[in-house]
């Protein structure tokens, strides 16, 4: 016996996609080193960014070294606090230039997926 044939219900499905940036040389940022920088940016410190997203520490501080590398620039400045503590980092200007153009760019797509939908 053959199988029934269904109506098809486009009402479930749409249009997906995920992003990242290339360089010649391959990789060098998608959605989960942009929302850690985003984080770094809001909370003023890789630490809180990290535990915020679920990551350790070093696993951030891996992540963000790797797309320094592969962008060519730095994404964060850091900084020591004092003698009672205050340390902390910010997103470089680079770094929001790249969160910027991915930002824009993924609205644009998305919103090309939904207009052509």
């Amino acid at each position: 016996m053959g199988a029934r044939k269904r109506k098809l219900n486009l009402a479930f499905v749409r249009p997906a996609f995920k992003l990242w940036l290339e360089t010649d040389a391959g990789y060098a940022i998608g959605e989960g080193g942009v929302e850690l920088l985003q984080e770094v940016e809001r909370r003023g410190s890789l630490t809180e960014a990290a535990r915020s997203l679920g990551m350790s520490y070093r696993y951030a501080w891996g992540l963000v070294r790797k797309i320094e590398k592969n962008i060519g620039a730095p994404m964060l400045n850091t900084f020591k606090g004092g003698r009672y503590g205050g340390g902390g980092a910010r997103v470089t200007q680079a770094g929001l230039t790249i969160l910027r153009k991915y930002n824009a760019l993924q609205e644009n797509i998305s919103q090309l997926l939904k207009s052509s939908w």
